[in-house]
């Protein structure tokens, strides 16, 4: 009888120990990312809880890609440099100077910053109330402005006022609470990136605003003080209920950096992934189909000076047999 319950025993142990073993080995092989994004409440969350999606679709049993609320997209270079995320989304001109050590990044430079793609171009609007009577772009001096610190949108519309000699009196506080006091009328001001981003529209259905244009002289002198960093677009009349008319807006170039260290064969499964969905995924949102993000590789060769993660290389110039130029090659590759 003790006998058979050794037996018993044994074969129990021996089949907890192999359903551990392998629920082990599953864990090993199925990486777990994190994927910086912004505030849920911008729209801008949804881009990249969509990239995240196709990802983990494409290679359910290899790859686990968690998005993390983040506080924007400065936040996102930072929380990549201190390894609390893998990648995330930024201004292009921030991650130069993150990658450089230039400007607010000065001693903090991140050598082992990457790009995966060149993103997309996107309107900054700048907003205030219509019952501030405010017009015009330089009224904002000294005006109850709502600043969100830690996003790459703010440090863009920060480095714009200077450029241009405007001193808003800042509030800063976060995406969220910034709606609201819009609403509350505590600021006057705020600022919000994205096409037809749902913040605004949230806004614009409780109150009446205005989104202020900017002028090409404009953005020639924020170009003359911090060069490379002024874009812009036009937007079209009817984007909100109150552009009655095509006017241009400030912008900016976002893309997803990632550091050096994630393993260049699950890099090349991330690219390889977004590039095959791109057009599924710009067609889901209008930030990135305004934006010109089908053009992943182009938008890159236009405006990065960041390069290319290895395994973006890889699959950009062995699957799609595509011309690096040698400023996108990070140092790992070897010029051919």
């Amino acid at each position: 009888m003790r006998r058979i319950l050794q037996m018993i025993l044994f074969v129990a142990i021996t089949f907890t120990f192999t359903i551990l073993y392998y629920q082990i080995s599953d864990a090993k092989e199925k990486l777990v990312l994190r994927w910086g994004a912004t505030s849920v409440r911008s729209g801008l969350y949804a881009i990249t809880a969509d990239m995240a999606r196709v990802v983990n679709k494409a290679y359910p049993n290899e790859i686990e890609i968690r998005v993390v609320e983040t506080g924007g997209y400065t936040d996102n270079l930072n929380r990549i440099q201190k390894k609390t995320v893998h990648m995330g989304p930024s201004d292009i001109t921030a991650g130069y100077a993150n990658y450089l050590g230039l400007l607010d990044y000065r001693g903090k430079a991140n050598p082992n910053l990457r790009i995966m793609w060149g993103g997309y171009i996107t309107p900054i609007h700048i907003i205030v109330s219509e019952k501030s009577g405010i017009t015009d772009i330089r009224q904002l001096n000294g005006v109850e402005f709502a600043m969100n610190p830690g996003t790459s949108t703010g440090r863009l519309v920060d480095f714009f006022f200077k450029s241009l000699n405007i001193y808003p009196s800042y509030k800063m506080i976060s995406l969220a609470e910034s709606v609201d006091a819009m609403k509350a009328g505590t600021v006057k001001g705020w600022y919000k990136s994205g096409f037809r981003d749902k913040a605004i529209v949230e806004l614009e259905s409780s109150m009446d605003i205005r989104i202020l244009p900017v002028t090409q002289q404009m953005i020639d002198q924020f170009n003359n003080t911090y060069p490379g960093y002024g874009h812009s677009i036009k937007i079209p009349a009817g984007l909100f209920k109150s552009v009655k008319k095509p006017q241009m807006s400030l912008a900016f170039i976002v893309t997803d950096f990632i550091d050096k260290d994630v393993p260049e064969d699950v890099v090349f499964k991330i690219v390889k992934a977004v590039w095959e969905n791109r057009q599924k995924i710009a067609n889901s949102n209008s930030t990135l189909k305004e934006g010109d993000f089908e053009d992943m590789f182009g938008m890159a060769v236009k405006y990065s000076n960041v390069p290319f993660h290895a395994g973006a290389v890889k699959f950009y110039r062995d699957v799609l047999k595509l011309n690096i130029p040698r400023k996108l090659l990070p140092p790992e590759i070897k010029v051919r």
